[in-house]
């Protein structure tokens, strides 16, 4: 579920002002109840694929998503869709799971790993290649504080160094 927030101005004085913002994953349901009552007669959310977003080219001001990319097999379509519906100067906000060292089959064929978010992680430069690979360019990359729960998660995130990290860039004017 994508929420997507058009620009102009909210009648809230708590919101003075949005730009148009994309949300995946997680943050979808949570964006869609909180802004509706804000800026309800602003927002409209759209039902999609991250693969393919039910977006026009160059209209978003940022895209945010919150270990959603890890899920898809299809990792460069989803940053690619992401550089395609940013504008020039837009940014995406990222908090990924990724792997220092390329994941063995094993692992990726795992689905208790998988729903860890470990399956699918993709490894660190290949993700940041990817990303810039789109034309975005990526300005901070930070490790979170996050512990995996699961012994086989934790086994395979020392093992691979597989870890959570935010990552923000942008998209060239």
């Amino acid at each position: 579920m994508l929420g997507h927030i058009g620009r102009g101005e909210a009648r809230s004085r708590r919101v003075r002002r949005l730009g148009s913002l994309l949300v995946s994953g997680r943050e979808a349901a949570a964006a869609m109840e909180a802004t509706h009552c804000l800026v309800a007669d602003q927002a409209e959310f759209r039902a999609g694929r991250i693969e393919r977003l039910p977006v026009e080219d160059e209209s978003a001001d940022c895209v945010i998503s919150n270990g959603v990319i890890n899920l898809s097999p299809q990792k460069e379509a989803v940053v690619a869709e992401a550089a395609r519906v940013l504008r020039p100067g837009g940014r995406p906000a990222i908090a990924d799971i990724v792997s220092e060292q390329q994941l063995r089959d094993s692992i990726v064929c795992d689905a208790d790993l998988w729903a860890s978010c470990i399956g699918g992680a993709a490894q660190e430069d290949g993700y940041r290649e990817a990303i810039e690979a789109a034309g975005l360019r990526v300005e901070d990359i930070r490790r979170n504080p996050y512990e995996f729960i699961s012994e086989c998660a934790r086994d395979a995130s020392a093992k691979y160094g597989v870890k959570s990290v935010s990552l923000l860039a942008r998209k060239e004017r």
